[in-house]
């Protein structure tokens, strides 16, 4: 029997498929056997303005911690029961070890001075049998910025996105293409799996899953079987996604 969904429910849908990292980032951690029960604790690692780690918290029925170095966060957003937000570095992370149940890490990476020290941080706050998600830009990308959303310094507009691409390409001609030289660069595939290799046992690679997710119904939709296909997926996507879960046995 289908129930029609009351307006708490359409809300809180509507809240998380604005946001398709956050929502995808949910859907997989159901699809792998999500169901705790009591409040589970998730860490967003890099919250930004907030309404992703909100639009989180509802839908996992989760507490949420929320850190980022800086404070952007509204405050009426701050005022909602279940999510508490703090400056902090994801390098040195204000929790102790095996704190959370799941961590997500979506497009912050890349923006850290020191990643690898950013996922020895993660890793250690993660309890043992946790999920860490993470998305990146795809630094072997062609293109960039296809399906961008609006951001608060950053609209979606046609002349941003050949900007975008533009500064990519010239930056790459330069041999500036590189996140600590301020490229919006990312990591390629095989660099971010090294880094992932050295405390994560399981890496399920979801780039594909997430491309297909995002713009099913999209007036992208027509390209998927092209841009998801095998031989070119890794360089046709925008941006690389990857679950992974924490060994069983601690190592702390």
């Amino acid at each position: 029997m289908i129930q029609t969904p009351t307006p708490e429910t359409a809300e809180r849908r509507s809240t998380i498929d604005s946001h398709a990292g956050a929502a995808f980032f949910c859907q997989q951690l159901f699809q792998h056997g999500w169901n705790l029960g009591g409040r589970p604790r998730v860490l967003i690692a890099g919250c930004g303005s907030g309404h992703e780690a909100v639009a989180i918290g509802q839908e996992l029925q989760a507490t949420i911690e929320a850190v980022d170095v800086e404070d952007f966060v509204p405050e009426s957003l701050k005022q909602l029961p279940g999510v508490q937000f703090q400056v902090a570095s994801v390098c040195a992370l204000p929790f102790p070890a095996g704190h959370f149940d799941a961590i997500f890490y979506h497009h912050v990476i890349e923006h850290v001075d020191d990643p690898p020290t950013s996922l020895v941080e993660l890793h250690r706050v993660l309890k043992p049998g946790g999920w860490l998600f993470v998305g990146t830009p795809n630094r072997q990308r062609l293109i960039s910025s296809i399906g961008a959303h609006e951001q608060s310094e950053w609209k979606p507009t046609l002349a941003n996105k050949l900007g975008d691409n533009l500064r990519d390409w010239k930056d790459r001609l330069t041999g500036q293409f590189r996140n600590e030289l301020g490229a919006h660069a990312g990591f390629s595939h095989s660099e971010l799996d090294e880094l992932l290799s050295r405390h994560f046992q399981q890496r399920e690679w979801l780039t594909r899953e997430y491309i297909q997710f995002k713009y099913a119904g999209n007036r992208l939709a027509p390209l998927l079987p092209m841009v998801t296909h095998p031989a070119v997926c890794w360089f046709a996507a925008p941006a690389i996604y990857v679950l992974c879960q924490k060994s069983l046995q601690r190592t702390e």
